[in-house]
This record gives structure tokens, C-alpha cells and sequence, in this order.
């Protein structure tokens, strides 16, 4: 796994590097201060019953019943439309599909998620409110022992403020690509500052 999560990295600096050289040197970098909401129980339900019937039941994981994470991005516009990133988000949090007990040594773990992939936009990018798709690989750990790999699928709203800064608002579905990997819902809310 750790050969997973090394070729991941290579991969979103080869990626960014490829940017930088393209299109004529236009290109913009911004860095991300991100919020994330991670949903493990609403996936879980979907997977017994539907998502239709989750939501007539009035099932859907509510904030307080999300895992939170904090994190830091670096974003790179490649063309107009289509945006290249890498996210690292780390909290202290409980596992999913543990069950917390009086007997356990320790309930909390170290989250760990690193992330590269794209968001393509619907318009380009002088617009004030610009919708997009999301995708790409991570890779998540607790306690830097149990990984799991996965492919964040998404839509977004990419909202222009003051001074080519931008507020993303983010919800995906982190799809399982190994074994151990528990997929989840996430919620995430990220302001870009500019760096060029």
C-alpha cells in the first residue's frame, strides 16, 4: 500500500509539473485552506436498501454524525476550464465500522487522506458561479497502518470572491478501490488563495 500511496504522490507532482509547462505560462496556482465533512453512514445504508429509500426515510447523515477533517491544497489551472489538484487532509478520529467499547485501549485514530485529480469546469473561468465534475485517486490511512485506496466522484460550485481568490463548495463519493477502504460521502467547503 505504501507503494500505492508513493506512486499517488509521483503522480499529482507529474501532473503539476506538466502544467506548469503548458499554455503558454498563464497558468495560475492557488493554495487551499479546506474543510471536510466525511460521511460513512449514509453510504452504508445506500448499500443495504437504495438512495431513494434513505431519503423518503429521512436517513441521510446530518453534520454532527460526519467525521470532520482539516486540510491544505494546491490547485493549478491547466486550460481555461479544467483545474488540476492535490489535497492532504489529516484529523483525530474514530474508524469506521468499529465499534466503540469499554474494552478498546483507544478509540481515536489518526486520519490521513491524500488526493490528486481534476475539476472541470463548465464554463471558463471569468465567470462569477462556475459548476463542475470532480474526479481522481487517493489514499487514506488510520494510525499509518490501515490504508485503503479510492476515487473521489463529485460535482462542485467554484464561487468567484475578491480578488481572484475562489470559495469551493464540494460534495463526492469516495468509491472503494481496495479491500479495506470503507467508501464514504464527502462534504467539503475549500477557499483558494492565489499564489502567482
Amino acid at each position: 500500500m505504501k507503494k500505492l500511496l508513493f506512486s499517488l504522490i509521483a503522480l499529482g507532482l507529474i501532473i503539476s509539473a506538466q502544467a506548469q509547462d503548458s499554455n503558454g505560462g498563464k497558468k495560475k496556482t492557488f493554495l487551499s485552506a479546506r474543510y471536510t465533512a466525511i460521511d460513512y453512514r449514509t453510504p452504508s445504508l445506500v448499500d443495504k436498501t437504495s438512495i431513494g429509500q434513505v431519503l423518503s426515510d429521512k436517513k441521510w447523515a446530518q453534520l454532527p454524525d460526519t467525521k470532520k477533517a482539516l486540510g491544505l491544497g494546491m490547485i493549478r489551472s491547466y486550460t481555461d476550464q479544467v483545474d488540476i489538484f492535490t489535497n492532504v487532509d489529516l484529523s483525530i478520529s474514530t474508524m469506521p465500522g468499529i465499534t466503540i467499547n469499554a474494552f478498546k485501549g483507544y478509540t481515536e485514530y489518526f486520519y490521513a487522506s491524500v488526493e490528486s485529480g481534476m475539476n472541470v469546469r463548465m464554463f471558463k473561468t471569468d465567470k462569477k458561479v462556475n459548476p463542475y465534475v470532480s474526479f481522481g485517486l487517493g489514499v487514506r490511512s488510520f494510525n499509518f497502518s490501515k490504508y485503503g485506496a479510492y476515487a473521489p466522484l463529485g460535482l462542485g460550485l467554484q464561487i468567484k470572491t475578491c480578488k481572484s481568490s475562489t470559495l469551493n463548495l464540494t460534495a463526492a463519493y469516495a468509491t472503494k478501490m481496495s479491500k479495506s477502504f470503507v467508501p464514504s460521502y464527502n462534504y467539503g467547503i475549500s477557499y483558494n488563495f492565489p499564489l502567482n
